[in-house]
């Protein structure tokens, strides 16, 4: 099921309920606005992990996702080796409320990829379904507690088109035909994207002897009397509490779906996850805490089980390489691979991946960074690398049709393993402590003569060829290095080892930090003094 909107979103909350209960596990994909807020919230290969979740916090707390797509892979219940991907793709855009009232930033070049990719903005803007998180969900609720939900509103609507609105029911209340309830069509788009609260209030304040009913398409009036009208209001009041439910449930929206993943506790997928992972928590859940471990934690809690398919192919590309399928770890590749003839029969007994009801259109053509086929693309891959990875060391004859708790346990060591880019670490760990780095060292460069002042992208352009470099400048004359992989520290070394203005060697914190220097001479200074004045001391005590 594709371009799921506000419009359809409860009609189809049933469907996606039930597949999720039923899935064997989920895999998940989100299109943001944004990659990073700043030059200060850009990946470098120095970062730490804690450093890179502190960047990304920053980033994520001022962008918004638009798009996020679920693909709920069944065991086909006819089928011992069969899978069916029920495959979902949302439409999301804050809610505009009372106190919530989100802004977010827009980066161009994550809008322009977007558009390369034929996003429909008119959907995300127009059509988006609403979400929100914990604490804003409690405001909401504190709002319409203190609150008449037909009275007092705070909005943010076209006061012109509710002034049209009182205009043609002023006309028809003193025309000859009030006799007959009157049908206004939200035709106007400034109609259709108010909420229905505004609407009946207005008209109910301003005309008291005639009541409303709204649904999706139109508004219908009808004039009663006063009695009528008061044994109306009656009744409505006993209903105030539902109306108010209903409309909050409008309101949470997508997070819902959001409730269900966590309350299935079922594996959740992602490719190369971890920003994902980090929108999923501050959009749906709460707003991420300044502690890393405290994230990682709360993130366990809700996904005991995560699986990054970006971490598994990067881990499995060399025991596989023979298989030349995993020449790149990026998804379309991917997915183009395993989805090749070879990719399906390298190992007999492949499980078959059927498309699941609405997503026909998938076997047509691909639609890469859309969000649902990416999720999509996400449990396929997985699916595969899993079956090749459990029977790769085992005879074809015993090659057998398996359940997906046998999936699961031969793939468990790259569970809870995120995958994190451009940092001094391949992966952090969910469900334990992260990795030490195995990154080469850092490299120190200094410059030959105190006249030449270093730059950052002299280094980088020298350096480049080599490998991916990150440089930070310690003073005119000195920066440390990192670099992505050994071979490219290595070549550095080699290629600048009789450089005329530059010395590159590997970085020693006792020799090249400027504080652990000082502190060091500093406490041999304070140790030889402790010395000569117990020396001192004794010679005058023997005197």
């Amino acid at each position: 099921m594709v371009g799921i909107t506000k419009a359809n979103f409860e009609d189809v909350f049933p469907t996606v309920e039930t597949a999720i209960r039923k899935a064997e596990f989920i895999a998940l994909d989100a299109e943001f606005t944004g990659l990073q807020l700043n030059k200060q919230t850009k990946s470098t290969l120095f970062d730490t992990s804690e450093e890179r979740y502190a960047k990304l916090r920053r980033t994520i707390s001022n962008i918004t996702i638009c798009q996020i797509g679920v693909s709920a892979f069944v065991k086909d219940p006819d089928s011992e080796n069969k899978y069916i991907a029920h495959t979902f793709n949302f439409y999301l855009y804050p809610p505009v409320f009372g106190p919530v009232d989100v802004r977010f930033t827009c980066q161009a070049s994550s809008l322009r990829f977007l558009c390369k990719y034929n996003f429909d903005f008119n959907k995300f803007i127009y059509d988006g379904i609403s979400y929100l998180n914990a604490e804003q969900e409690q405001q909401i609720q504190q709002y319409l507690d203190r609150k008449d939900l037909f009275q007092g509103v705070e909005r943010d609507v076209d006061e012109s088109a509710i002034q049209k609105l009182l205009s043609t029911v002023a006309e028809w209340m003193f025309g000859s035909e009030t006799d007959k309830p009157l049908e206004i069509v939200k035709d106007d788009e400034d109609l259709l994207y108010t909420q229905d609260y505004i609407l009946h209030s207005e008209l109910r304040n301003r005309f008291p002897d005639i009541w409303t009913t709204i649904d999706k398409t139109k508004i219908t009036i009808e004039k009663v009397g006063e009695e009528r009208r008061t044994a109306l209001e009656k009744e409505e009041v006993q209903s105030k509490e539902q109306q108010a439910t209903l409309l909050k449930n409008s309101l949470v929206g997508f997070s819902r779906v959001f409730r269900l993943l966590t309350e299935a506790k079922k594996p959740i997928l992602g490719h190369n996850m971890l920003m994902d992972l980090l929108l999923y928590y501050d959009k749906f859940h709460k707003y991420l805490p300044r502690s890393y471990k405290e994230f990682k934690s709360e993130i366990h809690k809700l996904f005991p089980v995560i699986i990054d398919t970006k971490h598994i192919t990067n881990a499995l590309r060399k025991p596989l390489e023979k298989t030349d399928l995993l020449k790149s770890t990026a998804l379309g590749s991917l997915y183009e691979a395993f989805h090749s003839q070879k990719g399906q029969q390298y190992v007999i007994h492949t499980p078959s991946i059927a498309l699941g009801p609405g997503c026909e259109h998938y076997l047509e053509a691909e639609f890469p960074h859309e969000a649902g086929f990416d999720s999509y693309m996400c449990g396929y891959v997985f699916l595969r690398i899993a079956h090749i990875e459990t029977f790769r060391d085992v005879l074809s004859t015993e090659v057998v049709p398996c359940s997906f708790r046998r999936y699961l346990h031969s793939t468990n060591e790259y569970v809870n393993k995120i995958n994190i880019i451009r940092a001094n670490l391949n992966y952090l760990s969910i469900d334990g402590e992260d990795p030490v780095s195995e990154r080469p060292d850092m490299l120190f460069v200094k410059s030959k003569k105190k006249s030449y002042k270093l730059e950052a992208g002299q280094i980088a352009q020298w350096f480049s060829p080599y490998g991916s470099v990150d440089i930070s400048l310690k003073g005119p004359n000195s920066a440390l290095v990192a670099t992505s992989h050994f071979g490219c520290a290595r070549d550095i070394l080699k290629n600048f080892k009789r450089h005329e203005k530059i010395a590159v060697s590997k970085y020693s914190m006792w020799k090249h930090s400027p504080v652990v220097r000082n502190a060091v001479i500093a406490g041999t200074l304070l140790s030889g003094g402790l010395c000569a004045w117990v020396l001192w001391s004794s010679r005058k005590q023997s005197a």
